[in-house]
């Protein structure tokens, strides 16, 4: 009897747990214009898709006509762009010229940008500001500073999570100060197609963010947080420095935000708890004065 209870409960736990397989739609046909004004919704069991005009593809049709990965060619040759129809559009998606699902047009974007990191369009760019005070992450200035930001697509070589680069300067108004932040930022949407079942958990349904960063003042920091419309909002997972602890830049806790503003207005607000416990806030704008995501002429 015990024996039969404890088949039947580890039967009943089995069957209640759910698995799913993320559709991701890039439109929708009762939506006018979801495929910008010339393109059109195309239902599909494995996610909805924009049948766009000569020399456009991707979601509302806005995206030059280009291939992805670099190893579009070959996977091609493959037949993938066949077999994988009915299973997942990721190579249609990601290989869109390759697979005949667009008309190669005029122009084209100088890096492609892979489908999975649209919701983080909004923030690729070169961004500049100045500042009336040295506070900044992960180190602040001696005084008022002047920096750049870039957040760039990069090159997808394979079947690698595509990450944005991102470079930050930084030189205090007097030229005194120096510093230089490189790294990556990668996204991981809650939904996401990677060809497989997934179980359903009672995770939150957030789209997941994360900065990792090196410093020339000898830090290195990984913030980890969520993406919600255009903003991003980060906390400091992980800081490592060269210096000794006692040192005016070690890190104890800290927390950011992104938000786009206007379209060409980003604005940074930040907080750091130093190692005696004291709290540093601040607030910058940026303005965009470069945009990587401007087709170029073939």
């Amino acid at each position: 009897m015990y024996f039969l209870y404890l088949l039947f409960l580890s039967v009943t736990v089995v069957q209640s747990q759910r698995f799913t397989k993320d559709i991701i739609h890039f439109c929708d046909p009762n939506v006018t214009s979801s495929c910008g004004p010339d393109g059109k919704c195309m239902p599909r069991k494995t996610g909805n898709r924009c049948k766009c005009p000569s020399g456009f593809m991707g979601k509302a049709c806005k995206r030059p006509c280009q291939d992805i990965y670099k190893s579009c060619d070959q996977w091609k040759e493959e037949s993938r762009c066949t077999w994988a129809h009915p299973i997942s559009p990721f190579f249609e998606d990601n290989c869109a010229a390759s697979c005949h699902q667009c008309v190669i047009g005029k122009t084209k974007l100088v890096t492609p940008l892979p489908p999975i990191l649209e919701p983080l369009a909004w923030l690729i760019g070169r961004w500049e500001t100045e500042t009336t005070a040295g506070l900044r992450y992960p180190a602040s200035m001696v005084g008022p500073y002047r920096e750049v930001l870039e957040i760039v697509n990069s090159d997808v070589p394979m079947f690698d999570r595509p990450p944005l680069n991102i470079t930050v300067r930084a030189e205090s108004v007097d030229g005194s100060d120096h510093h230089v932040e490189v790294g990556f930022i990668t996204g991981k949407p809650f939904k996401e197609d990677t060809g497989f079942m997934r179980r359903i958990s009672g995770d939150k349904r957030i789209d997941k963010v994360a900065i990792e960063m090196v410093s020339n003042a000898g830090l290195i920091t990984i913030e980890e947080g969520y993406l919600k419309n255009r903003r991003i909002k980060l906390a400091l997972k992980y800081e490592r420095t060269i210096f000794p602890t006692d040192d005016p830049n070690y890190i104890k806790n800290s927390s950011r935000s992104f938000k786009l503003i206007s379209r060409n207005r980003l604005r940074e607000h930040g907080k750091i708890v130093d190692r005696n416990g004291k709290v540093r806030q601040w607030s910058k704008q940026y303005r965009k004065t470069f945009d990587y995501l401007s087709p170029v002429f073939i």
